[in-house]
């Protein structure tokens, strides 16, 4: 799917908490396609670090943050992936209705701006942009940043053999286990 166009051409139509929402939603999910690309790959249909309610990858702040923790991602882009995530808890839990001129978001809008920097590389384009449209051009360029890296990304390999041990793949491992 090529979210930065989903993102141009379907969120014209939607309500600035639903393109918030999905934003994120959009970016939590390249997060996690970027971190299990990364990991050791498992042969079961669950992932216990993803999947499930109490999966220690199961929350958009836990995948930020071992993102970053593994090196797949810089501190300031973690920052401002929290960002993003900040944004779409005012959108998510402000039942009054939220938008983009409520001073908290805006500040934050305004911070993620001044730290990616993409509309001061073209002011003039720029100078007449919505607070919403800045959210969401600043979200896609990270939103391809994301799948640019998903794209690139080498996976660590799983051990085969340590000292003193045979190798057993996880599958069987698991159903000795479970016996």
């Amino acid at each position: 799917m090529d979210y930065f166009e989903v993102l141009h051409a379907d969120f014209d139509k939607e309500s600035d908490r639903a393109a918030v929402i999905l934003t994120a939603s959009i970016t939590d999910e390249l997060l996690k396609s970027l971190l299990t690309a990364k990991l050791v790959p498992v042969t079961s249909s669950t992932d216990e670090l993803f999947d499930g309610p109490n999966a220690p990858l199961q929350t958009f702040s836990s995948r930020i943050e071992m993102a970053y923790r593994v090196g797949l991602i810089s501190c300031k882009f973690a920052r401002d992936l929290h960002l993003i995530r900040k944004i779409r808890n005012e959108f998510a839990h402000n039942i009054q209705g939220c938008t983009f001129e409520d001073a908290r978001v805006k500040s934050r809008i305004i911070e993620l701006n001044n730290s990616h920097g993409i509309l001061q590389r073209d002011p003039e384009k720029y100078k007449d942009i919505s607070v919403r449209n800045q959210f969401l051009e600043g979200a896609s360029w990270m939103i391809f940043h994301l799948t640019e890296l998903s794209e690139k990304i080498e996976s660590f390999k799983p051990v085969n053999e340590e000292w003193g041990y045979s190798y057993i793949d996880a599958d069987t491992l698991r159903k000795r286990s479970e016996k």
